[in-house]
C-alpha cells in the first residue's frame, strides 16, 4: 500500500478516513495456527509497528515481546502482517487493530487457551473513527467520527462496541452543524478528544477548514452530550485559550479520578502559525459542573521546565505524562525535538523526566500501574522507553527494527 507518511498533512487527511460502525460476526478466522505466535508464559507485550521503504510504501505488523526493557525486535520472519494501515488501542485483555485508508476491519487480538496470539475478526467500523476511548469500566469501546462533505454538512457519529461480545451495540449521530457552525459557514471542525463523566460525554472540538487551516484559534470549545444516548446538550467555551488538542492527537481533554476535567491548548502542533496564538495553557472544568473554572488558568510556558505540550496521556493522581517541545515551533505539523515531562494538574507544575531522550514524533503512552511506555526515535534508532511516574525517570528499552510504533499494549491469559 502507499505509505502513510507519518505526521504530514497528507497523512492526516488520509487518516481521518477511519471507519467506525456496524457489522460484525463472531469469527476468529485468519492466519493458520502455524502463523499465530506461540506465547510463552502467561502474558506478553504487543506492539503495532510499521516499516516505510524508500518509495514511501508502508507495511504494518503486530509483534510481541516478554521484555520491553532490553534487546531488539526484528521483523525478519517475525510478526503478524496487517492488512493496510492500522491504529492500535488496548482495552482489558484485547489489543485492537483499527483499520484506516480504505481498510475498515477492527480486529481484537488476544491470547487463546492454546497460548496462541489470535485475533477476533469480522467487526468493521463502516463510517469512520478519528478517536476512541475505553468507557463503562472497560466494558465499552467508544469510537468517535466526524463525517462531513466539502460544505461541512454531515454528522458526528458515536459508536459503542461491546468489548466482551465483540460487537457494535449502537451508532448515534448528531448533525455536525448542530454542535458548531460559524456565522459565515466558512469552515467546519474536528474531534480532538472525548471523556465520559457519569451520564454525560464531553468532547473537545477543533475549528478547521477543508484545507487544514485553523481559522479560529481564539477560544476553547467543549461539546456536551448525554450518555449513552448522545443527545447534544450544549457547547461551552472559554476565551482564555485557543482550541484544545489537535487532529488525531486525542489529547484535548482529560478526566481525573475526582471528576475534574482539564483541557489542553498547546499552541503548537496542528496550528498553521499564520495567526497570533494565545499562550499555551490548561483549563479546568470542576467535578459536578459544566462550565470552565474561572479561577484556574495553568500556563505551561514561563515556568520551570515549561513549554508547548504536543501530546499527553493521563497517568492518574492528577498527573499527565506529556511530550514537550525543546525548541520554538514554526510549522503546523512539526513533531521534532521533543522530550518527556510530568505535569501536575493540581500543583500547576511541570517536572522534567530524567534521562528523557530528545526525539522525533509523538504517540500516546501505554500505562501499567506507575509505569508508562511510549516510543522515541533518535536518529535512525527507534526504541520503547519506560517512564517511572513517581520518580519522573526514563529508561531506554527495547529497540525495534521498524520505522514507527503506533501502539503498545499488554495481554495475559
Amino acid at each position: 500500500m502507499k505509505t502513510i507518511k507519518q505526521y504530514t498533512k497528507k497523512a492526516l487527511v488520509l487518516a481521518l478516513l477511519f471507519s467506525a460502525a456496524a457489522c460484525t460476526k463472531d469469527d476468529n478466522s485468519g492466519p493458520d495456527e502455524k502463523n499465530e505466535p506461540l506465547i510463552e508464559g502467561t502474558e506478553t507485550f504487543v506492539l503495532g509497528v510499521g516499516v516505510t521503504d524508500a518509495e514511501n510504501n508502508s507495511t504494518n505488523y503486530i509483534v510481541h515481546t516478554k521484555d520491553l526493557l532490553s534487546g531488539k525486535i526484528s521483523l525478519l520472519n517475525n510478526g503478524i502482517l496487517q492488512e493496510g494501515y492500522r491504529e492500535y488501542f488496548t482495552i482489558g485483555n484485547q489489543f485492537y487493530a483499527i483499520g484506516g485508508l480504505g481498510v475498515n476491519n477492527v480486529d481484537a487480538y488476544y491470547i487463546d487457551t492454546d497460548s496462541r496470539l489470535k485475533a477476533k475478526r469480522g467487526m468493521v467500523f463502516q463510517n469512520g473513527s478519528d478517536g476512541y476511548i475505553s468507557a463503562d469500566n472497560g466494558n465499552t469501546l467508544l469510537g468517535v467520527n466526524l463525517a462531513t462533505d466539502d460544505s461541512f454538512n454531515g454528522n458526528v457519529e458515536f459508536t459503542t462496541v461491546d468489548v466482551a461480545g465483540y460487537k457494535v451495540n449502537k451508532v448515534a449521530t448528531v448533525p455536525a452543524k448542530d454542535v458548531y457552525k460559524p456565522a459565515d459557514d466558512s469552515h467546519g471542525w474536528k474531534n480532538s478528544g472525548i471523556v465520559i463523566r457519569g451520564n454525560q460525554a464531553f468532547q473537545t472540538i477543533f475549528p478547521m477548514g477543508a484545507d487544514w487551516a485553523t481559522p479560529k484559534v481564539d477560544e476553547v470549545m467543549v461539546a456536551v452530550y448525554s450518555y449513552p444516548d448522545f443527545q447534544f446538550q450544549k457547547l461551552i467555551t472559554d476565551t482564555r485559550t485557543g482550541p484544545a488538542g489537535a487532529p488525531l492527537t486525542r489529547s484535548g481533554i482529560f478526566l481525573t479520578e475526582s471528576g475534574d476535567m482539564y483541557t489542553l491548548f498547546h499552541a503548537g502542533y496542528g496550528f498553521d502559525h499564520k495567526t497570533t496564538l494565545k499562550d499555551p495553557a490548561i483549563l479546568k472544568i470542576k467535578a459536578g459542573t459544566e462550565e470552565f473554572d474561572k479561577d484556574y488558568h495553568f500556563k505551561t510556558t514561563g515556568i520551570p521546565n515549561g513549554g508547548k505540550l504536543i501530546k499527553a496521556t493521563y497517568v492518574g493522581n492528577n498527573k499527565l505524562l506529556a511530550q514537550i517541545y525543546t525548541k520554538e515551533t514554526t510549522s503546523q505539523w512539526d513533531q521534532t525535538d521533543l522530550k518527556y515531562v510530568i505535569v501536575d494538574l493540581v500543583e500547576e507544575t511541570i517536572t522534567a523526566v530524567a534521562n528523557s531522550p530528545i526525539y522525533t514524533y509523538s504517540e500516546e503512552a501505554f500505562v501499567v500501574g506507575d509505569k508508562a511506555y511510549l516510543p522515541a526515535k533518535v536518529g535512525a534508532s527507534l526504541n520503547v522507553y519506560e517512564v517511572d511516574i513517581p520518580t519522573a525517570t526514563a529508561k531506554k528499552g527495547v529497540e525495534i527494527e521498524a520505522t514507527y510504533i503506533k501502539g503498545i499494549g499488554k495481554l495475559s491469559k
